[in-house]
């Protein structure tokens, strides 16, 4: 699988289970949602604006997403949120390794020869780690570790969380 073919199993409506343990607290919690994330044109107004911020041209997007979450559950406080996702490759020949852009800031990636791909953002005092994969196109994998660095560059867990994914609803086409 190239990294078009694993992009393109992200669009789709999903159901996530998700399980999290912050190790500095010693507790963990669990939290249902329903993602729905959606395919942009290259000239969707937001991408452009978030291409211009980091001064990316783009067209050389690989498919760009939008994706809505929003968690489920018996009390008023949902939690919900928005994001683009921009994929931008460091080399169209060799698309496997790129940038992830976002409002937020940037992210490098790189799918691996096992067709599960690694996330990595990196902020002034913590790393977040994070792998993607299938199980097949309507089961998706995450893990997500939120390391904090010292001035050593000594890494240490802070928190980690599971995600498993199954996809209740095809894209439309």
């Amino acid at each position: 699988m190239d990294i078009y073919q694993f992009l393109e199993l992200f669009v789709g409506r999903w159901r996530s289970q998700r399980s999290d343990h912050q190790f500095s607290k010693g507790n963990g919690s669990d939290a249902r949602s329903v993602i729905e994330i959606t395919a942009l044109s290259l000239n969707d107004p937001d991408l452009v604006g978030i291409c211009q911020k980091h001064d990316i041209h783009p067209n050389t997007a690989i498919h760009p997403m939008k994706m809505s979450w929003e968690e489920e559950s018996l009390s008023s406080n949902k939690p919900k949120g928005i994001t683009l996702i921009v994929p931008v490759p460091n080399d169209l020949d060799s698309p496997q390794k790129g940038l992830i852009l976002t409002r937020q800031g940037k992210a490098v990636y790189e799918l691996g020869t096992d067709e599960a791909l690694t996330i990595q953002t990196r902020t002034a005092q913590n790393v977040v780690e994070e792998r993607i994969w299938y199980g097949n196109p309507n089961l998706r994998f995450r893990v997500a570790t939120l390391l904090q660095v010292d001035i050593n560059s000594s890494r240490h867990v802070q928190s980690s969380k599971f995600y498993s994914e199954i996809r209740s609803a095809v894209p439309k086409t």
